[in-house]
């Protein structure tokens, strides 16, 4: 089980990160609804309980496929495919919670877009950081 611990504070910073930066777009994109607040953590909350699902079923469908490409071509069609999952997730949700705003469209859209750019910035910057880290890991002495 060595770096087990690793993963699971990888894990839960991660998440922290990516439901944080949705609650905080959510809100500048919907700042004029008066329940905003309630609303972005409504979609924070069912984009972290619906999002650690579907990455789950899409690490196993990835599992599972055996295509004959590059490591480095497979992790991007990975990545890319795992960002317009979420994105995607990410608009549906919030469209549905702001059904009632006029602009509920292009404001879900709106997040969609700059999440999908400011979350894999977020994310290289994350891999980076615990590239550095030593947390979990089995020191060598």
């Amino acid at each position: 089980m060595s770096g087990q611990k690793r993963h699971i504070a990888k894990t839960i910073t991660w998440r922290i990160i990516a439901t944080g930066t949705t609650f905080i777009l959510t809100m500048i994109f919907f700042s004029e609804d008066p329940n905003a607040t309630e609303k972005a953590s409504w979609v924070a909350l069912i984009e972290t309980v619906l999002k650690m699902i579907l990455y789950y079923y899409h690490e196993r469908a990835w599992f599972s496929t055996k295509l004959q490409i590059k490591s480095t071509i497979r992790h991007l069609y990975k990545t890319l495919t795992w960002r317009i999952i979420a994105s995607v997730t990410t608009f549906l949700i919030a469209f549905f919670i702001f059904r009632e705003d006029p602009a509920a469209i292009q404001k879900a859209s709106g997040i969609a877009f700059v999440e999908s750019i400011l979350k894999m910035l977020f994310y290289y910057l994350h891999e980076r950081a615990w590239h550095s880290s030593k947390f979990g890991l089995k020191s060598s002495k």
